[in-house]
């Protein structure tokens, strides 16, 4: 048994990835406070029609984790931040038939799958089925783009990206769109619209962290608890064709 507790240290660090606080792995209740501003629901600045969940600020604490899980390839964080983030949606009573995220081009040959890693635990832990639903979007590597460039710019670069194509038709259905962190927003808006183009009823959205930028006003609780129980139990499968 002690020899397994020494293995899965060195496969899972105990500690928090943002201040390494013992046994908090992979984020202590300090670095990853449920406020200010998660879960939600809250309205996409970039969109409005879009509903946003966020397990945070992007920033302090949260930000080190994530970046930590990403920088030292730890699959595994981002996919426990990810059933945090689904464990908070289940409490929250959010409605969706299929979960998929935001895919990314690969760097210098490497894979970038930390929103498919996020999205693994939002799946497991709402019970819902995870299907790679979007095909990256050709064109600048903007997290390389940006380097170096103003605000301004940064925000004509992320405007000017083509959004994702959608891999298949969608007979109706809700579906969550997972990001592991959003700025301007406008890549999840994108995406949302395109996901709707392809025949989803409906898409909302969730990330770990969300840049302040990102989050418009909040959505009227008692309007959204009303929609839920107008919904009732799922409908029409988002299956595809």
């Amino acid at each position: 048994m002690a020899i397994l507790t020494v293995l899965g240290g060195f496969l899972r660090p105990p500690d928090c990835l943002a201040c390494g606080a013992a046994d908090a792995w992979p984020c202590c209740a300090i670095c990853l406070p449920p406020e200010p501003f998660g879960p939600g629901p809250w309205r996409l600045a970039a969109d409005p029609a879009v509903t946003m969940w966020a397990l945070g600020l992007y920033g302090d604490g949260l930000r080190g984790a994530v970046l930590a899980g990403e920088l030292r390839g730890q699959a595994a964080a981002l996919a426990a931040l990810g059933r945090r983030l689904g464990a908070l949606l289940l409490a929250a009573g959010i409605g969706a038939d299929l979960v998929t995220w935001i895919a990314a081009r690969p760097a210098r040959g490497l894979p970038r799958d930390h929103a498919r890693q996020v999205a693994s635990g939002v799946a497991g832990a709402l019970d819902l089925p995870l299907v790679d639903l979007l095909v990256p979007s050709s064109g600048r590597d903007l997290g390389r783009a940006r380097a170096g460039r103003g605000r301004a710019d940064r925000a004509d670069l992320a405007s000017a990206r083509p959004p994702p194509r959608v891999r298949h038709r969608l007979l109706g259905g809700r579906v969550l769109l997972v990001d592991d962190v959003v700025t301007t927003g406008r890549t999840l808006a994108g995406a949302a619209a395109a996901l709707r183009r392809a025949g989803a009823r409906e898409v909302e959205a969730a990330v770990l962290g969300a840049s302040s930028t990102a989050f418009g006003p909040p959505v009227d609780r008692s309007r959204a608890a009303a929609r839920l129980a107008r919904r009732g139990p799922r409908g029409d499968c988002a299956g595809t064709r």
